[in-house]
C-alpha cells in the first residue's frame, strides 16, 4: 500500500547538518536525489512518509526529531 501523505515544514536541514551530511551525503545514503533534498529543505517539496523514514534512519534521528511541531495538529 502507498502512502502518498505529504509532510512539509520539517526540519530536515537543521538535522542534516547537525549529522554532519552535505546534500549529497544525505542523497547517497538515502536513495533520494540531491536535487528533490534541496527543494524538500526550502518547502518546494512536499515530504512522503517513505522519504521522511529514510531520511531519519540516513541521520539516526526519529521521526518525531523531524516532524516536530508540523506533524502536531
Amino acid at each position: 500500500m502507498t502512502n502518498n501523505h505529504y509532510f512539509e515544514g520539517m526540519d530536515i536541514r537543521d538535522a542534516r547538518k547537525q549529522a554532519g551530511f552535505t546534500q549529497v551525503q544525505l542523497s547517497e545514503a538515502t536513495g533520494i536525489d540531491q536535487a528533490s533534498i534541496s527543494r524538500m529543505e526550502n518547502g518546494k517539496q512536499g515530504i512522503t512518509l517513505e522519504y521522511l523514514k529514510r531520511i531519519a534512519g540516513a541521520l539516526g534521528v526519529n521521526l518525531g526529531d523531524l516532524v516536530g511541531d508540523a506533524g502536531r495538529h
